[in-house]
């Protein structure tokens, strides 16, 4: 159960003073020797004890360090896959695979099942999540080579739809190209955005993020097919 701040606020001013207006009340009954005011106080108290133990579990347990990176490492391992999987690969018949998993960032690839041609160029994408901040990668085809900057870059023009789309949802478009060796990822388009507040806690935001970054990783996949098609030459008709 995730609780805004505000409602954090009001629960613990209302621990506070049941509690302190209980111990009060046995005080003041117990110096005036006032049976019946010790007796509800007693029972104000009993009752208010383990209330005031969900009240500290709901205001202090939902922010603890391990619990966030618990959810971060569900989503990078598990949220992600599944919904990349049902949205870009399953109508495909494609692969999807983690290729690298290092703290808050995993890298994956997608490319096409043995014995089928749905993908000819493997499409690698990171997802580096902060708590409040994604970073998102995809990576490019080496014949793919954007020259300067990325807005409006002639050589992006098959993603351009997928960029609109991406800024559409809040998402930012670094203005030159990411840098990865090894396997986590060479040359990439580089997009961050920043998450809602308490996004680790709320179930229905964790889902519209890993079910949008589904449509993101096929719109990314269908420009860059469109991308490596357009630059492959097409054979003369002459000399036949």
């Amino acid at each position: 159960m995730a609780l805004p701040l505000w409602a954090r606020g009001v629960l613990v001013i209302v621990f506070l003073a049941v509690m302190l207006g209980g111990l009060g009340l046995v005080v003041w009954a117990a110096l005036n020797r006032d049976k019946e005011s010790m007796t509800a106080a007693i029972s104000l108290l009993t009752v208010a004890l383990p209330v005031s133990l969900i009240v500290i579990g709901l205001v202090f347990g939902q922010r603890s360090e391990k619990r966030l990176a618990r959810i971060t490492n569900t989503i990078l391992d598990q949220l992600i896959p599944q919904e990349v999987q049902a949205i870009a690969c399953q109508p495909r018949k494609l692969q999807l695979k983690q290729l690298l998993r290092a703290g808050c960032r995993a890298t994956y690839i997608l490319k096409a099942e043995q014995g089928q041609s749905a993908l000819k160029n493997p499409l690698q994408f990171s997802v580096e999540l902060n708590v409040r901040k994604v970073n998102v990668m995809f990576s490019l085809p080496d014949t793919i080579r954007p020259a300067g900057t990325l807005d409006k870059n002639p050589a992006l023009s098959a993603y351009q739809h997928v960029i609109a789309g991406a800024q559409a949802e809040g998402y930012r478009l670094n203005s030159e190209l990411a840098e990865y060796g090894g396997e986590d990822g060479g040359r990439a388009l580089l997009f961050f955005r920043t998450l809602p507040d308490d996004f680790l806690l709320r179930p229905m935001e964790k889902l519209y993020f890993t079910q949008d970054l589904g449509f993101f990783v096929r719109g990314i996949m269908e420009a860059q097919e469109t991308a490596l098609l357009t630059a492959t030459p097409k054979p003369s008709s002459h000399g036949q």
